[in-house]
């Protein structure tokens, strides 16, 4: 029987990651009581569902106390022994304390050691056949800036012991989008999905591209352009659009937006058909008319932040395991709760790399102050509920903000793209 000690880390990966590329029958977490209340529930569903582990166990210790620590992880370690277990340390997330109790009950036991790097998604076996770990993995040992006592990372004597890799049966688990939300307890919803949220076709692709350098023309009125097009130029059942030129001058004219000049909209019709975006455009004989090209076109045309979500998706997309765009997710991980109200964010693009997520939020037009501190904060928010630490941030702008908030982006540890 394979068992597994570890560290009850507040990161969710960090708790399962052994278990999600390993055969493991047992897992017993030790950690402070204030973790283990807050995790163990989706910790422990988590395991069951999708890692078939058998048993969960977990056990609290003194946050202060060495000796204390000790006596209580000696008598599990000399339990699961008494049972002929195949035991092994995951010191993925340890705090110092635990780290140099692990190290010392390594030592006194013999007990393998093994740790994951999570942003390369490796294992590093810290054991006696490892004695020379410190070339290949002090790098990944630092980027978590742990500062244990060296006897937390090494074992002293020369005797060979079987790692985790020799022993355990290799069977992993891969991570998905979904795994991901689940484990950090929440859920996708799926029924929120738009249409336009989607790229279905290499022709639909083109498209969004043809359009995105459009837009990227008239960034500055695109935003005040889809609002016209919405309020004012709805089409019949086969997408045309019809209206006289008196209808349409006196619509900008009472425009509350930015869009006022009559030139600048047939600039921008102009434009979109030469991309092919729209079609048959007219204006003559005081008329306007057109055709959308199709109604996923028309969705883009209306919803003026949708082609730059659908460009960075594109994007993100190409160097991606699994990349969606308009992702509404759940707080709570329970649709359409007992209130029938349910805490939603919808993040624009999400991405996930091995076992990393990026977050990717999308805002179109010149943002004021109080427009960029929101998108700041919320982008902040939401990857750190459902990402964690190791959750990457990114703005994705088609205009520079100001410096102040580009400061604070970095503070937050969010990246700025400007399209």
């Amino acid at each position: 029987m394979v068992v597994v000690f570890e560290f009850l880390s507040r990161e969710p990966i960090e708790n399962v990651i052994t278990a999600m590329n390993f055969q493991v029958d047992r897992l017993v977490f030790f950690g402070n009581h204030e973790d283990i209340i807050s995790q163990k529930e989706r910790t422990e569903n988590f395991l069951r569902k999708y890692c078939a582990v058998q048993s969960i166990i977990f056990l609290p210790l003194s946050g202060s106390n060495l000796q204390s620590v000790l006596q209580t992880m000696r008598k599990e370690i000399e339990l699961e022994l008494s049972k002929n277990a195949k035991l092994f340390f995951d010191i993925t997330g340890g705090e110092s304390l635990m780290l140099v109790a692990f190290g010392m009950l390594s030592r006194e036991y013999e007990t393998p050691m093994h740790m994951y790097d999570i942003y390369k998604g490796k294992l590093l076996e810290l054991n006696a056949e490892s004695l020379h770990y410190d070339e290949r993995n002090t790098e990944a040992i630092n980027k978590d800036n742990w500062n244990a006592d060296d006897s937390a990372l090494a074992s002293p004597n020369e005797k060979q012991h079987l790692s985790i890799s020799s022993i355990a049966t290799k069977r992993p688990v891969p991570m998905t989008l979904d795994k991901l939300i689940e484990m950090h307890g929440g859920v996708i919803n799926y029924k929120l999905q738009k249409d336009i949220k989607d790229v279905p076709d290499e022709e639909s692709r083109e498209d969004i591209l043809k359009i995105r350098k459009v837009m990227k023309l008239h960034s500055e009125h695109w935003n005040p352009f889809s609002e016209f097009l919405r309020e004012n130029m709805n089409p019949d059942e086969e997408g045309r659009v019809y209206r006289k030129e008196s209808t349409v001058l006196k619509a900008l004219a009472d425009s509350s937006n930015k869009l006022k000049s009559a030139h600048k909209f047939y600039q921008i019709m102009e434009d979109l058909a030469r991309a092919g975006a729209i079609l048959d455009l007219k204006h003559s004989e005081g008329k306007y008319q057109f055709r959308f090209k199709n109604k996923a076109i028309k969705g883009y045309l209306w919803d003026g932040g949708s082609i730059l979500e659908l460009y960075s998706y594109l994007q993100e997309k190409e160097h991606s395991d699994e990349c969606r765009v308009g992702v509404h997710l759940d707080w709570d991980g329970v649709l359409e709760g007992p209130s029938g109200i349910d805490v939603l964010n919808e993040i624009d693009v999400l991405s996930l790399q091995g076992y990393i997520p990026s977050f990717i939020s999308c805002k179109s037009g010149k943002l004021s102050p109080q427009q960029c501190l929101h998108a700041l904060y919320e982008l902040d928010t939401v990857a750190n509920r459902f990402g964690g630490k190791y959750a990457k941030k990114r703005l994705v702008v088609t205009s520079e903000i100001n410096e102040v908030y580009q400061e604070r982006a970095l503070e937050m540890g969010i990246e700025l793209k400007v399209e």
